[in-house]
């Protein structure tokens, strides 16, 4: 129970619950957990280029040759990407900061995947940076900051934030398919 409450939304309820079912369930179900759990930590790392979940040397994002080259789709982390992926309405690259700015906790530009982010630009030729981040605090500062960076660096580069839909203080991740893609369809030029 103590192990099972401290992955998120998992309160003591719900660990208990999650560990009564394994016990009833027998061996054979916790085996197979457990196995399955030791499997993921072992063969899912982060990609080299886009910073996503990759199988092995497998990156989903990154093989797929139908993806628009022209365009890179900044998110904070990688259910985000998820969450655009569900729709399938857009093929862009993704870059994956793995965070946001806050200074408060400690977090600057160099615990993120920026400047990965900078060399991904130097060496293909996108057209068009979309800044897919929360709307808060953090995510303001954060696109702010790379936003200023991509100016002084890439003048010609277009850089656009999602913009009409996404609620202040939300996640990207538990977005409705609408608002979602309406946040898409009208972003902005960050200025």
């Amino acid at each position: 129970m103590q192990e099972l409450s401290k992955l998120p939304g998992v309160g003591e309820r719900t660990a208990l619950r999650y560990s009564v079912a394994l016990l009833k369930a027998g061996p054979k179900r916790s085996d197979a957990l457990m196995r399955a759990l030791q499997s993921t930590t072992e063969q899912i790392t982060h990609c080299e280029t886009c910073f996503f979940w990759k199988q092995e040397n497998s990156c989903p994002i990154c093989e797929d040759l139908t993806r628009n080259n022209k365009k890179l789709c900044v998110v904070r982390d990688a259910p985000d990407v998820l969450a655009f992926e569900k729709y399938k309405s857009h093929s862009w690259k993704y870059h994956i900061l793995q965070g946001l700015l806050s200074p408060l906790v400690g977090v600057g530009p160099s615990q993120l995947r920026i400047s990965a982010m900078f060399e991904r630009l130097e060496s293909d030729e996108f057209d068009e940076v979309i800044l897919a981040v929360d709307p808060t605090v953090e995510g303001d500062a954060t696109s702010l900051f790379i936003r200023d960076h991509l100016k002084n660096k890439f003048p010609t580069l277009k850089v656009t934030r999602t913009a009409l839909g996404l609620p202040a203080g939300s996640s990207v991740e538990y977005l409705d398919p609408s608002t979602l893609e309406n946040a898409l369809l009208h972003r902005t030029t960050l200025e």
